[in-house]
């Protein structure tokens, strides 16, 4: 993808240039599609600091094993996962913070949802639920 489809995305979509639409985000997508995506995030891991277009795909394949509810991942302790949640929401806090970034209406209202669904078992209402399902038990 070259200035000019850039440009072309921007001028119909209204979208900023994003990690996405980086040079560096389309040579991610080039090793992964040579090396396979295993390999590229032991890659990744490996390095002591990381680019931004390599903590977005980090983040996006986090979200893959998360998403479809990998069956190994269902076997690690609880606890694990609730950790590996938690330095996620470390990051995307400190990313937020840094940037403050000026998200549209449709995005903001979807980043609202999300993080209202992760509430569950965190706000007033479902604790008490928990609370009451535990008594019952």
């Amino acid at each position: 993808m070259d200035e000019r489809d850039l440009d072309k995305i921007n001028e119909y979509f209204g979208l900023e240039n994003t990690i996405f639409t980086s040079k560096a985000w389309d040579e991610l997508q080039k090793t992964e599609n040579e090396i396979g995506p295993e390999a590229l995030l032991d890659q990744i891991i490996e390095k002591r600091l990381w680019t931004n277009a390599e903590i977005a795909w980090v983040l996006r394949r986090l979200i893959f094993y998360y998403g479809k509810k990998d069956a190994l991942l269902k076997e690690a302790p609880a606890e694990r996962i609730f950790t590996n949640m938690v330095d996620v929401l470390r990051a995307f806090f400190l990313l937020f913070d840094q940037l403050d970034p000026d998200i549209d209406d449709n995005m903001r209202s979807y980043i609202c949802g999300k993080l209202g669904d992760a509430t569950w078992g965190v706000n007033s209402r479902t604790r008490d639920y928990l609370y009451k399902m535990k008594k019952k038990n």
